[in-house]
């Protein structure tokens, strides 16, 4: 896995331009124009594994232009434009200008020469891609998805939540974990794009439980104070089934209400261990996490993690709290 970032405000002003457009001519194969030469800010995160690339970007007002020299070096991918926030067009060789903004996306043929230009303010985007040889197994004709601007659909808003909390998480997760995880998503894409015959029930059996589970745990991360936080309530939220969710936490080795009690007392003990809250009755914080019951909760902070919560504060307070789980 590798990470790079590429911040304008970081480069040596009085060549910050040149240098910032080498930098990106070199990594994302475009040339990169401010309409600002003196003001512009821009900065571009990429992680790069096998088969799968991650990128979020901010600009401000400026043309980036894929040159037919620069198309000639780029990887035989589809890169997904997913416009966050502002606004910008795009007119690619083959295809029709685009103005894309939030609640649409992208498909570009990443070896095809193309021109963005990034609108007044700051533009967000978040961007994926994919080996075009892997989106080959969707049942629709790729060519009639490629250059168009097409709207988000709940599967590819599915597609980017998971996205991005994969880009966030990705510098933290064990190389073989990253792989999956990358799959996952890939497999994603597929089944927003409609995959076919075999290819599509193997990316359903994998990324749509992963993100049908990801989904789950945001919700419950949530919701840790709510002490009404039940199996059947997450179920009707989500408009699934108790037994799904039970499976899909069974899959990880774990059982639903294990996992609650993990998050819980891992909150639990951050905001003990935190200087700034020892103002804070330990009582208030085991309610603030979901514990209705101090007497049990003492008992399970105790089995968890082998100290007293009252230790654990006092430990902090001395500058002696280590970490709750590891």
């Amino acid at each position: 896995m590798t990470i790079i970032s590429i911040r304008s405000q970081d480069l040596d002003a009085r060549r910050r331009l040149d240098a910032f457009q080498d930098a990106v001519a070199t990594v994302t194969k475009v040339r990169f124009m401010p309409e600002d030469r003196e003001n512009f800010s821009s900065e571009t995160t990429i992680v790069a594994l096998p088969d799968l690339i991650l990128c979020h970007a901010r600009h401000s007002p400026s043309r980036a232009v894929r040159t037919p020299d620069l198309a000639a070096e780029s990887s035989d991918d589809v890169l997904l434009h997913f416009p966050l926030s502002g606004g910008y067009s795009i007119e690619q060789c083959g295809g029709c200008a685009h103005e894309l903004r939030p609640g649409f996306f992208y498909a570009d043929p990443n070896g095809v020469p193309a021109e963005v230009t990034y609108r007044p303010d700051v533009s967000e985007c978040f961007y994926v891609s994919i080996p075009r040889t892997h989106l080959a197994l969707a049942s629709v004709d790729l060519n009639g998805v490629l250059r168009n601007r097409l709207p988000l659909t709940p599967q590819w808003r599915l597609f980017v939540s998971y996205g991005q909390s994969l880009y966030r998480e990705m510098q933290h997760l064990p190389g073989d974990a990253a792989m999956q995880y990358a799959g996952h998503l890939r497999d994603l894409a597929l089944i927003a794009l409609g995959g076919r015959d075999e290819g599509q029930e193997i990316a359903k059996g994998r990324g749509a439980r992963a993100a049908r589970l990801a989904a789950l745990k945001r919700d419950i991360a949530a919701h840790l104070a709510d002490s009404e936080l039940t199996l059947d309530m997450l179920a009707q939220r989500h408009n699934i089934s108790p037994s799904y969710i039970r499976a899909l936490f069974g899959d990880e080795g774990t059982a639903f209400s294990d996992y609650v009690r993990a998050q819980r007392l891992q909150k639990a003990w951050a905001m003990i261990a935190a200087p700034d809250m020892a103002h804070l009755l330990i009582s208030t914080i085991a309610f603030e996490c979901g514990f209705s019951d101090i007497s049990w909760f003492n008992k399970a902070f105790k089995r968890r993690f082998g100290r007293s919560p009252s230790d654990v504060r006092h430990a902090a307070l001395s500058g002696r709290a280590s970490k709750g789980a590891e």
